[in-house]
């Protein structure tokens, strides 16, 4: 595997309240899950409304992906498709 993130499925339209154990039992049945991340505000440490879930199997992300895009969820429909690969970090000058 030449990227981390290549089985990283990106999930949208989150509520604040959802945590990763709802995540892990939302995704779970679709396979093996190495990572769930939960974006938080750094200030407020309330959720941004989105996650990454990383699956172990690249086939298993994209049945997560067929079944639950679109799905309800805790009264939002949730979006759930394939994560950008994260952009390199600029350097910054004088280092």
């Amino acid at each position: 595997r030449t990227r981390r993130d290549e089985n990283s499925v990106r999930v949208t339209n989150l509520s604040e309240d959802t945590k990763e154990q709802d995540l892990l039992e939302l995704f779970g049945p679709f396979g093996a899950i190495s990572r769930i991340y939960i974006a938080y505000d750094r200030e407020t440490r309330e959720s941004r409304g989105f996650a990454f879930i990383n699956f172990v199997r690249k086939d298993e992300a994209q049945r997560a992906i067929n079944k639950l895009d679109g799905y309800g969820y805790d009264n939002l429909i949730l979006r759930v498709e394939w994560a950008a690969p994260r952009e390199p970090r600029p350097q910054q000058e004088g280092r």
